[in-house]
């Protein structure tokens, strides 16, 4: 057997035919909610995703779970690849000290050259971001962003902070060129001409973000010549085929710490997590859709609503430092909780960025600060002086549960512990949601207390 290594693609050349089946048949997955497709049911199409083709075909990022699993049939494929070493630089940050593991994970980075590089939020990804570009500035580089202010926070810390030289951006009507590109996904046609062929570096932040949508997914496909190639997450997929589809574009999942192995450390605050049991009034939920559930016992439920203004109340009270983060899902949600804490701000997607930050310094500056915000605060914003969570938005996925705890874990001299407040809700769909955010918080390593 012989593998045709390419910077995109690889094929698996073989006379064993039967053996190329096998291991085809372990990277196919069925696709979830194929059987409501019209080519499914036409019998157009089984539902199948496979990740290695008939031909033998497949993204180079998955060669070395490949070669894993050849060896442990004894199977050991020549190798034809044309590996390009590019010579790099030192990574020195100035006024910036890299813990081990952020060290760890940069030189694993560098010596395997693709991969999704998973660490926990908070525990200073963009420094990852930096020390990496340090050490292959020079070259022709894409940072992919889905958000516009994830944009501008990084290029403000990659510039003003970390003095890196020669970086552009494109994002809506902003478009600066440079050797270094931050780009939304949603402006990478402006970058088609002087960026898509020539780089030779790629990044993506987020990068749990991509695998789904088709542009997100065709912009991580791209980049022939960017033999470089790294996204940066706390939370990468799990689910066979997302996860397949980011590690075929980019390669394996680099981890170097846990959450709780940095708590530990004291290099996370430690979190003090506590689950709030709120009393069934009705049993009218049999009936109800997911949507009309979420409505009528999350966003308008007065009894959980206020005991989240309760939390905010006995938190300010005795306290002369307290920042609230109360996270929600939509805006009629903000609404409801602005009239029990007309005192509150709130943020949400829709925001100007220069509304948004004026709320968040204003948020910063009060000693007793209550903020509601939206998804935009699940990974759009770093306030390291948080020091309450409250999750008034449920969901039940493990993406939005870390990713919230998260934006109050980073270290801050104003904190010795933080405090995360969430609820469990016995309604239809919300009860399994609610166990569902319990069982992930502990597998992170958190200790959960039900009130």
């Amino acid at each position: 057997m012989q593998i045709e290594v390419g910077n995109l693609q690889s094929r698996i050349v073989t006379d064993n035919p039967e053996l190329l089946k096998t291991l085809q048949k372990l990277y196919t997955f069925k696709v979830p909610g194929a059987e409501f497709t019209s080519a499914y049911k036409s019998r157009r199409w089984n539902g199948d995703k496979k990740f290695i083709s008939d031909s033998g075909l497949f993204r180079t990022g998955l060669l070395n779970s490949i070669l894993k699993d050849l060896k442990r049939v004894e199977c050991e494929p020549e190798i034809s690849e044309e590996k390009t070493h590019l010579e790099l630089n030192p990574y020195d940050i100035p006024g910036i000290t890299l813990y081990d593991f952020q060290k760890q994970l940069v030189k694993d980075a560098l010596e395997i050259q693709r991969g999704v590089i998973q660490s926990p939020t908070g525990s200073g990804k963009t420094v990852i971001l930096a020390a990496l570009i340090k050490a292959l500035w020079g070259r022709p580089m894409v940072i992919l962003f889905r958000a516009k202010q994830l944009l501008i926070q990084t290029y403000k810390f990659l510039t003003e902070d970390c003095k890196i030289k020669n970086v552009g951006f494109a994002f809506g009507e902003g478009y600066q060129e440079d050797d270094i590109m931050l780009c939304t996904v949603q402006s990478v046609d402006k970058i088609l001409d002087s960026h898509l062929e020539t780089a030779e570096v790629l990044f993506i932040d987020e990068v749990h973000e991509f695998p789904n949508g088709k542009v997100t997914k065709a912009a991580i496909e791209s980049f022939p010549k960017a033999t470089h190639r790294y996204g940066l997450t706390a939370t990468p997929p799990k689910d066979a085929i997302p996860k397949f589809t980011l590690e075929g574009a980019l390669g394996p999942t680099i981890v170097a710490k846990s959450t709780a192995e940095l708590i530990e450390e004291g290099k996370l605050t430690k979190p003090v997590v506590q689950f709030i049991k709120i009393p069934r009034k009705d049993h009218r939920d049999t009936d109800l859709t997911y949507p009309q559930v979420y409505d009528q016992y999350i966003v308008n439920n007065k009894n959980r609503n206020q005991k989240i203004a309760k939390i905010v109340d006995k938190t300010f009270t005795g306290k002369n430092q307290a920042k609230i983060l109360i996270l929600v899902k939509n805006i009629q949600h903000i609404h409801n909780l602005l009239h029990l804490m007309p005192f509150a701000d709130s943020i949400q997607g829709e925001d100007d960025l220069s509304v948004r930050y004026s709320k968040i310094n204003k948020f910063l500056e009060s000693g007793k600060s209550c903020l509601i915000a939206t998804k935009v605060a699940q990974t759009g914003v770093n306030i390291k002086e948080i020091t309450h969570i409250i999750n008034g938005a449920g969901y039940k996925s493990e993406i939005p549960t870390v990713q919230g705890l998260g934006r109050a874990l980073r270290k801050h001299g104003s904190k010795l512990l933080v405090y995360y407040y969430d609820f469990v809700d016995p309604y239809k769909y919300l009860s399994e949601h609610s166990k569902n955010r319990k069982k992930i918080l502990l597998n992170e390593g958190h200790e959960v207390t039900t009130l």
